[in-house]
């Protein structure tokens, strides 16, 4: 009769377990769901934008760059790159980067730049 009652126990909590689980994945299928237009090019998520900005460069470049809580950027080039990068350690401002850091985008109040393989490619950048 005991081990009765333990498996009615497992099989209990086994049933909202995956209730909790339910709930919390339909949860985020439904926040997912926001009604904020992005341009296209954008991968990140849509109800989680913090900022979204265009810094306006140095030879007619731009940067189109949207800010989400999950510190990550949706970057969208003047060139027609799009991207998702996370944000890394840095000492001032914030710093997203690519995983070997061949890309990365600085931003520090009003200002940006990228630079690429340790070269500047978009320099100058200033929130239009």
């Amino acid at each position: 009769m005991e081990n009765t009652t333990h498996t009615k126990t497992i099989w209990a909590w086994l049933i909202i377990a995956i209730l909790v689980v339910l709930a919390y994945v339909s949860f985020h299928m439904i926040k997912r769901g926001g009604d904020i237009d992005v341009p296209p090019g954008f991968v990140g998520p849509k109800n989680d934008i913090v900022n979204d900005v265009v810094f306006a460069c140095t030879a007619g470049k731009s940067i189109h760059a949207v800010f989400h809580t999950t510190n990550t950027v949706d970057l969208v080039l003047s060139d027609g790159r799009a991207l998702s990068i996370p944000q890394v350690i840095s000492a001032s401002g914030a710093r997203y980067a690519d995983a070997d850091e061949s890309f990365v985008f600085w931003n520090k109040g009003n200002t940006a730049f990228i630079q690429e393989k340790g070269a500047t490619t978009f320099a100058g950048c200033a929130i239009k």
